[in-house]
């Protein structure tokens, strides 16, 4: 059996996945993020067309052979699966978005909430280090995001008759399962992508994977830390150093370095496209 995967950066760990569960399969995934080049649409969706099973997260019309429609009608088989995000343990992490796409900065296109409220209120890189406690946590209301986050991840994959909730509690016992808001740690990701088989009738419910023998190709990447005042309420360990990624410098930033840098970043963007960041004004508010 010849299986496609055309998925989120989450593509090669449900591809690990595949061929974990089933070891007979050939298995091709494709980043949906490195498709800009519409050439390179056009041969994964002939090489979806020459699989005996797609899977794939809904793509629209844009994407040409690829959207779902179109990709419907030129494969033998399709499933459609939802991509996993969950900020319950990241509520501060933010995109800006500028007229020319997502800020870049000290971690990629993830930047805090909290140096950004610093930031527009002149507060020195100290003073919005201190901002980082469970009094402002409290007032932006990030001690009640994971129950949020998680009924929304269980309502979402309900739609698509994968069941979750069962998961999370497993999950919590291991401690924090994701590197970032779209990065789920591979050994959580593979109970998702087990859960996606078994829904897309590759395999049965005796199906059963090593999670820990799935590759985390995705723990390298830029990420934020679990907070230590989200940590305390949630009984996990936290921590205030940030991934930069890998990109060739020192890959750990303490938090002064973090903020440091981000107030770079901030200088090169306009005081709107920082204000426009979701919730923003409330923290503005509550800085005063």
């Amino acid at each position: 059996m010849k299986i496609g995967i055309v998925f989120t950066c989450q593509n090669r760990m449900l591809g690990n996945v595949v061929r974990h569960a089933l070891p007979s399969a050939v298995v091709e995934n494709y980043d949906v993020g490195h498709m800009a080049d519409p050439m390179t649409r056009e041969a994964v969706a002939a090489s979806c067309a020459a699989c005996d099973h797609v899977l794939s997260i809904f793509m629209p019309d844009e994407m040409g052979p690829l959207a779902t429609d179109r990709l419907a009608a030129s494969v033998r088989v399709l499933t459609i699966l939802p991509s996993f995000s969950f900020a319950g343990f990241h509520p501060d992490t933010v995109y800006i978005t500028t007229a020319s796409g997502f800020l870049d900065g000290p971690t990629h296109h993830y930047h805090s909430r909290i140096a950004i409220g610093g930031f527009l209120t002149g507060r020195s890189v100290r003073q919005t280090m201190a901002l980082y406690n469970a009094l402002v946590f409290g007032r932006l209301g990030y001690f009640e995001t994971f129950a949020h986050e998680r009924a929304l991840a269980v309502e979402l994959f309900a739609h698509f008759n994968i069941g979750i909730d069962h998961f999370f509690d497993r999950w919590m016992a291991r401690g924090c399962f994701m590197h970032s808001l779209n990065h789920p740690k591979s050994w959580a990701f593979a109970d998702l992508g087990l859960a996606m088989c078994r829904m897309a009738g590759l395999v049965d419910e005796r199906a059963t994977i090593d999670p820990d023998a799935i590759i985390d190709d995705l723990a390298m990447h830029a990420a934020h830390p679990l907070l230590p005042p989200l940590a305390r309420r949630l009984g996990l360990e936290g921590s205030t150093v940030f991934k930069h990624g890998p990109r060739g410098e020192t890959n750990h930033l303490p938090l002064e370095d973090f903020i440091e840098r981000e107030y770079k970043a901030f200088e090169r963007t306009g005081r709107a496209e920082l204000e426009a960041v979701p919730e923003l004004s409330k923290l503005l508010a509550i800085l005063g």
